[in-house]
């Protein structure tokens, strides 16, 4: 019987797990190095792909050819070229290069590697993962022959796992999930009572993560190295070799005040000593971004710090401790430890993926998660553009109409009543919006489809279309524009089902090894 497992594709590492026996959530090993997180880097040369950190050892010798941080790229029309060793503009002509979703595909191909009869998943996204980088990540699952039940934001799925420990009643009322990886943050206010857990709101930073600190340290590691040398490192094409060294000092100097390393650059190799307070300075920038987006949480639960019971860990990067002395300074009390934060995600996704594939679990599976309720929210404002009379320009504007507000409990419905603003109008055009904030002017949202309804006849202005919009727990939104007076309508889900281009993607990628 195929199983459904738990799916966290992360920025610099990513993680499987399922439910054991007993219903509790594993974290699943690799295949050939035994370790429960396998690092997000992809080698490709000719037919060959290697997945993992044997990937990360052909980063010195041939940087072109690793693929990292790819997360970061999944909303963007962009492509890794083999020949120039960067995401590029997307360009039909360049052949030797890949998609976000085709590079993701092959991580996630590993992955499915470590257990058997994988077809279904549970898959964890960043909670402000636009629309677009949602479709990417369900594309790069169907190019890894996974069928995805679910996604899940990750500190929702967070939140699940630490509702399932043992501990669980020590574990209860209005929480916050700090979430700090390689490429993303995430800070969610949730409340917990019992297993049943209700996201109220979520503030983040899609570029906000563990790989931003490395890039601090390597510029800190190439003025030293200048300094001493009067040479510069060669990052514009070793860069990605040093970010690997960056990230070795980064977590040397998380339990140690000082780290060295030798340094390969073109003078010849040089000790480079970092001190943990200068690291701490060049990412001083970044911290305050943290502070301010807790803050922003706090303020759109409506909650003060001493309203949260505890503030709880996620992710690789709250390791680092000017990271947990800043959040015990905005929250007055220290963060919750005593998980593995690197499998927090992953085990909280085989969790939800248990809850949707109830009846191939046994007995006492079944009764481990019986209890395990979830509640997550919009983390954005869906809407749709519309003309409207402006009394100060004393003409029609083209304006955002909001249909779902962000924290809006899913799944969630909403309809509201549009009109034709001219006689005998043929038409109206379709544009759905998705914003982070309250943004009425179209320059501030993001289009996220665009369609035309046309009408079977014509009729004087105020021909009434209901506007009906349904978003649901897997970030599924379904649009509908319909016409009162003909009940034609246009439809559209906003997720991928038969796409060519994703035709063409099986198709360039079938004859690839995997290892």
């Amino acid at each position: 019987m195929s199983k459904i497992i738990g799916i966290d594709l992360g920025t610099t590492y990513s993680a499987i797990a399922q439910l054991d026996d007993l219903g509790n959530p594993e974290v699943l090993a690799s295949t050939d190095s035994n370790k429960k997180i396998t690092a997000s880097a992809v080698y490709i040369k000719d037919e060959n792909v290697i997945v993992g950190d044997k990937a990360l050892d052909a980063l010195a010798a041939t940087p072109k050819n690793v693929v990292t941080e790819t997360k970061r790229q999944m909303e963007n029309d962009s492509i890794y070229s083999i020949e120039s060793g960067e995401w590029l503009d997307k360009d039909d002509e360049n052949k030797n290069s890949y998609s976000p979703a085709q590079i993701s595909s092959f991580i996630l191909s590993k992955l499915k590697s470590y257990t058997s009869d994988v077809k279904k998943a549970v898959i964890t996204v960043p909670a402000l993962f636009a629309e677009k980088a949602r479709v990417a990540t369900l594309d790069a699952a169907k190019m890894a022959g996974i069928e995805v039940v679910s996604l899940i934001n990750e500190p929702t799925a967070a939140a699940c796992y630490y509702a399932s420990l043992p501990n669980v009643k020590k574990i209860t009322g209005k929480i916050l999930v700090f979430d700090l990886g390689g490429g993303t943050f995430d800070v969610t206010v949730c409340d917990v009572q019992g297993q049943k857990v209700e996201v109220i709101t979520s503030r983040g930073d899609k570029w906000l993560g563990g790989k931003d600190f490395d890039k601090e340290l390597v510029n800190i590691i190439n003025k030293k190295y200048k300094s001493t040398t009067k040479q510069e490192l060669d990052l514009k094409n070793k860069k990605p070799a040093y970010m690997e060294i960056a990230e070795q000092i980064k977590r040397a100097l998380s339990v140690r005040e000082n780290h060295a390393e030798v340094i390969e650059g073109p003078a010849g190799p040089k000790k480079i000593e970092i001190s943990r307070s200068e690291f701490e300075q060049s990412i001083s920038t970044h911290i305050e971004k943290l502070k301010m987006l807790m803050e922003e949480a706090l303020d759109g639960s409506g909650l003060k710090p001493e309203n949260v019971s505890h503030t709880l860990l996620v992710g690789g990067s709250t390791r680092i401790p000017i990271v947990t002395k800043t959040i015990e300074k905005v929250m007055k009390k220290p963060p919750l430890k005593g998980v593995n934060v690197d499998e927090a995600v992953a085990a909280g996704a085989a969790i939800y993926a248990g809850l949707q594939s109830k009846k191939s679990l046994n007995e006492a599976q079944k009764q481990a998660i019986q209890n395990v309720q979830l509640q997550d929210v919009c983390n954005f404002y869906l809407g749709t553009l519309i003309q409207e009379d402006d009394p100060v320009l004393n003409r029609k504007i083209t304006a955002n109409l909001i249909l779902i507000d962000r924290d809006t409990p899913l799944p969630a419905t909403q309809t509201k009543r549009i009109v034709t603003l001219y006689d005998d109008q043929e038409a109206i055009s379709i544009e759905i919006t998705q914003s982070e904030g309250r943004e009425k002017n179209r320059e501030f949202v993001n289009i996220i489809h665009e369609g035309e309804l046309k009408f079977p006849d014509k009729k004087p202005k105020g021909r009434p279309i209901d506007v009906t919009y349904k978003y649901d727990t897997s970030g599924k939104l379904h649009c509908t524009f319909q016409d009162e007076s003909s009940k034609k309508k246009y439809e559209v889900s906003l997720r991928p089902e038969s796409a060519e281009d994703l035709r063409k993607n099986y198709e360039a990628i079938e004859h690839i090894v995997i290892e």
